[in-house]
């Protein structure tokens, strides 16, 4: 996509729409007074953190994408009027994660990859937070046993997608039990939400 501005563009697009409803409601069923800064790692453009920023007056955000990425961030950073709070920066997370942030937010990131690399980015987070940050991924959960709802079939197709497109996979419970101890972190709860998304928190081990 750094490559082709105008693909970029569609993907932000075709992604705004969702991203928007899940900014509503993980802004609305998570606790997010208790942090000073939100760092959201591979954020796109801004508009899950942004989105976050605006029910929470006090919080403080970093978008943190590929640097080609982070200029798109920064433009809708400045015209949501939200500069004084939230900036982006550019890296890459194989390399290494930005510290700075007391919380580390990932959406829609690890079901991308293989259980190594996902291992690989929850160690930059895990990293980069300190010994009391808190890691907060935003997926899907795998159903233990699937049957013929409409959730489960979701979820079928969605690990279909994951593994054809990006080589990645949704995950169950006790994968993401598993990704997580893999990474030096614990598991401390899962909790979902009202658009088919949970958020997974996590502590340092």
């Amino acid at each position: 996509m750094a490559k082709d501005p105008e693909e970029a563009a569609n993907f932000d697009a075709a992604m705004a729409g969702f991203t928007h409803m899940a900014a509503l409601a993980v802004a609305g069923e998570y606790d997010f007074s208790r942090f000073e800064t939100l760092m959201d790692v591979g954020g796109g453009n801004g508009a899950l953190l942004i989105g976050i920023l605006k029910a929470h007056e006090t919080l403080r955000g970093i978008v943190f994408d590929q640097p080609h990425v982070t200029e798109r961030a920064e433009k809708e950073i400045a015209a949501n009027g939200l500069g004084e709070r939230c900036r982006a920066i550019g890296g890459d997370f194989f390399a290494e994660v930005p510290s700075g942030a007391d919380a580390y937010l990932l959406k829609h990131v690890i079901h991308d990859w293989d259980d190594d690399r996902a291992v690989a980015i929850l160690r930059n987070c895990r990293h980069a937070m300190g010994a009391k940050g808190t890691l907060l991924i935003l997926e899907g959960v795998y159903p233990p046993r699937i049957d013929t709802s409409p959730e489960c079939r979701g979820a079928a197709a969605n690990d279909v997608n994951m593994l054809v497109n990006t080589g990645g996979r949704q995950r169950s419970e006790a994968e993401f039990h598993a990704l997580y101890q893999a990474a030096g972190l614990r598991l401390t709860r899962i909790l979902p939400t009202s658009v088919r998304i949970a958020v997974i928190e996590g502590t340092p081990a």
